[in-house]
């Protein structure tokens, strides 16, 4: 079972970046959601979403639901198409200190881009994973 470790809802001024993958002004205020998530042993994942205002989201939800069902049966927002990109980095002192592992540790940084039908921005999403806890898969077939 998945533990949630910490959770976390503020509302924040987005930077020039999200500002501009949000296609929002830089004082539009974006819901920022910070979940620290692991098994009873410890946490593996530290994910930090932020969300376009247009989807609706208050901050009251039950953040303990699955956050895309969250999106799709209370504001009718359907994520569509997700585009990631991962990289290795060390461990700064904040997420060291959240994973439970030395500063500078190896961590893998997975950021998420989310798209609903119309193709616009809804999520903006980092997920610091430990690095003895991640495995990325891909599968990949050639059409004959």
């Amino acid at each position: 079972p998945i533990k949630i470790f910490e959770l976390h809802i503020t509302w924040v001024t987005p930077d020039e970046k999200l500002a501009n993958f949000f296609e929002i002004s830089e004082n539009k205020k974006i819901l920022k959601l910070e979940r620290l998530r692991g098994k009873p042993e410890g946490p593996f994942v530290y994910f930090v979403s932020y969300f376009h205002p247009r989807v609706g989201l208050t901050g009251d939800e039950d953040f303990k639901r699955p956050l895309y069902e969250i999106l799709e049966k209370d504001y009718n927002v359907i994520a569509c198409l997700s585009k990631e990109e991962i990289s290795a980095r060390a461990a700064d002192k904040v997420v060291a200190a959240k994973l439970e592992v030395e500063p500078g540790s190896p961590l893998l940084l997975r950021k998420r881009y989310v798209f609903d039908q119309g193709d616009r921005p809804i999520e903006y999403n980092l997920g610091y994973y430990r690095a003895d806890s991640f495995v990325y898969t891909i599968e990949s077939r050639r059409e004959q």
